[in-house]
């Protein structure tokens, strides 16, 4: 059985998405850990339910405590860096939480958002830089650290909201098949955000991997793409025992 860390900004990225893969992964055996950057306090939706930001960043910290329930995380830790403001951040701030997590829950698998955030929320795009500036700074030292998986959604969907960036499809390296019990829990675990069922109800995020949750993998490339995400793990040289201490 292997290990994932998923590092995330905002609560609710979870689910947008990988949800299904998650639950396979959890279902074989694999533990699975969540660090989610901010409590998503700044988002809009907090003017629909007359929440202040940090009434907001309350509620979307329980609503993740069920999620972690619902999916069976191995464990769910949530930051409170501020939400939309990642980018005026001394990114070592952002490295060096990253980095802590990486050598507390020791995966061999780290996932993220691609370069392009696929929303391109700022937040997703500085998680992308700072979650892939760690990796390269730890890898070579790190000898259980094997792959940076960055979740996308393939080009060409028909089922998908006009504004989100897709991956070509020929930098897809694992589409992540699931069984309908894992996509039952992603559901459910989508529910658990009460706050945020009209932003749901509209963009259909489950929707958007009915052929299965995909991933570009760092420096690696599957044709045709791995069905798993933990397979064909690389073997990586420790050559540089001297390498920087994030």
């Amino acid at each position: 059985m292997a290990t994932l860390l998923y590092i995330f900004p905002h609560p609710d990225d979870e689910c947008f998405g990988p949800a299904p893969a998650i639950a396979r992964q959890r279902r074989e055996g694999h533990a699975v850990h969540l660090l989610t950057l901010t409590r998503g306090e700044a988002t809009r939706q907090r003017h629909h339910h007359g929440y202040t930001k940090a009434e907001m960043g309350q509620v979307r910290f329980e609503e993740m405590q069920c999620v972690a329930e619902v999916l069976g995380l191995s464990s769910l830790e949530v930051l409170d860096f501020p939400d939309g403001g990642l980018a005026e951040l001394d990114p070592r701030m952002l490295e060096e939480v990253v980095a802590q997590a990486i050598e507390r829950h020791r995966p061999e698998v780290v996932v993220t958002y691609p370069v392009h955030g696929i929303s391109g929320h700022p937040d997703h795009l500085v998680t992308h830089a700072a979650v892939k500036r760690v990796f390269c700074a730890l890898r070579e030292r790190l000898p259980f650290l094997r792959r940076l998986a960055f979740f996308t959604l393939p080009e060409g969907l028909i089922e998908k909201p006009p504004h989100l960036r897709t991956s070509p499809r020929a930098q897809i390296d694992a589409c992540v098949s699931f069984a309908p019990e894992d996509l039952e829990k992603a559901a459910a675990a989508l529910a658990c955000y009460r706050t945020y069922q009209q932003v749901i109800e509209q963009n259909r995020p489950l929707a958007s991997v009915t052929e299965g949750v995909c991933f570009e993998l760092f420096q690696e490339a599957f044709d045709p793409p791995l069905e798993d995400l933990t397979a064909q793990l690389p073997v990586l040289e420790n050559t540089a025992h001297n390498a920087p201490i994030i």
